[in-house]
C-alpha cells in the first residue's frame, strides 16, 4: 500500500495525531522560530512531558493505541472517532511495531533526548549512537496536563545508497514509473481495482490474491481512499515529487506543504507525504505493493 502521512497543525505546534498508516515516517510540521526550554537526558524523564511520552509508548507497544488516542486532545479523540475500525486495526498494529520497547525508549531518553518545549507544546526526538534510527513523539499541554498528540515512534534513519540519480518534478512524469504510477492512480480512481493489479509486480498480485475477499476490500478501499485522482496526482508529481533508485526497487515519494491563514490570527501549517515503492521486473517498473 501506498505510505501516507498527513500532520496538520497550528502554529503553536496544536498537533493533530499523525496519520501513519503501514509504516509510514511520522512528518515533521513547521516549528515555531525559538523554543522556550530545551531539556536533555535523564531531565526529560522527571518533566511530565517526557513521563507522558514514556506511558503512551507502554500503550503502543501492547498494542492500546486507542488507549493514546482517547487520552489525547480533543483534536485527536475526535478524529480516531471518525476513522474506520478497519483503519484503527491497521494503525495500532503499526503503531505497535514502530514503538520502541518502553526500557530501550528510556535508555535511548536518558542517553541523549532532546526535548523541545514550546509552552503548550513540545517535540521529543532521539537519535541512535550509530546515527541510523530516531525516536519521535509530540505533545500538547491541554488543560494542565500533557498528553500525546503522535509517537513515540521509532524511525529508520539509514543512508540509502541510490544507484542512479533521482527524479525530480516534472521529469517524473515522462519516466516509465511516472507514467506507470498515473495509470495505476486513472484505474484506483475508476474503481477497476483487477486492472490495476496488472500494473503491480508478481509478489504484489501474490500477496493480494492471497488475502480474503474482505482484506482485498479494504485494501482497495485504503488505496482508492489515499491516491490522489490521476490529475491531482501528476500536479503533486511536478512540484513535490521525487524517483530515488535502489537496485532493482524504486520509490516515488510526493510531499505538498500547506500554510494557511486562520481567522485568529495563528497560521496552520499542513504537511503531507505519500511514499509508492516500485520493483523492476522483467525491464519494467512495475508497484510492488
Amino acid at each position: 500500500m501506498p505510505s501516507q502521512n498527513r500532520t496538520p497543525t497550528r502554529c503553536k505546534l496544536h498537533l493533530f495525531a499523525a496519520r501513519a498508516l503501514l509504516g509510514v515516517v511520522l512528518g515533521l510540521c513547521a516549528l515555531p522560530a525559538a523554543a522556550q526550554e530545551v531539556i536533555e537526558g535523564k531531565a526529560i524523564l522527571a518533566h511530565p512531558a517526557g513521563r507522558a511520552v514514556v506511558e503512551a509508548g507502554k500503550l503502543l507497544e501492547a498494542g492500546k493505541l486507542a488507549e493514546v488516542k482517547k487520552a489525547s486532545t480533543t483534536d485527536v479523540r475526535e478524529e480516531w472517532a471518525a476513522t474506520s475500525a478497519a483503519d484503527q486495526k491497521v494503525e495500532s498494529d503499526e503503531a505497535a511495531k514502530s514503538a520502541p520497547a518502553a526500557n530501550v525508549l528510556e535508555a535511548e531518553i536518558a542517553r541523549g533526548g532532546i526535548l523541545t518545549n514550546y509552552g503548550d507544546s513540545a517535540m521529543l526526538r532521539t537519535e541512535s549512537a550509530d546515527g541510523n534510527s530516531s525516536i519521535i513523539a509530540f505533545v500538547v499541554l491541554d488543560a494542565g496536563k500533557w498528553k500525546v498528540t503522535a509517537g513515540p515512534k521509532t524511525i529508520d534513519t539509514t543512508p540509502i545508497e541510490e544507484t542512479a540519480p533521482p527524479i525530480e518534478g516534472a521529469a517524473i512524469l515522462e519516466h516509465e514509473i511516472g507514467k506507470a504510477v498515473v495509470a495505476f492512480a486513472k484505474e484506483i480512481a475508476a474503481g477497476k481495482f483487477d486492472a490495476a493489479d496488472a500494473l503491480r509486480s508478481g509478489p504484489a498480485r501474490a500477496k493480494r490474491a492471497a488475502d480474503s475477499a474482505e482484506e482485498r476490500k479494504e485494501s482497495d478501499a485504503y488505496w482508492k481512499s489515499t491516491l490522489p485522482a490521476p490529475a491531482v496526482l501528476a500536479d503533486q508529481i511536478r512540484t513535490g515529487g521525487k524517483i530515488t533508485f535502489v537496485g532493482e526497487k524504486a520509490y516515488l515519494s510526493v510531499s505538498q506543504n500547506v500554510v494557511t491563514p486562520n481567522a485568529d490570527g495563528s497560521t496552520s501549517y499542513t504537511s503531507s507525504s505519500m511514499s509508492v515503492p516500485f520493483a523492476l521486473e522483467g525491464g519494467k517498473w512495475r508497484v510492488a505493493d
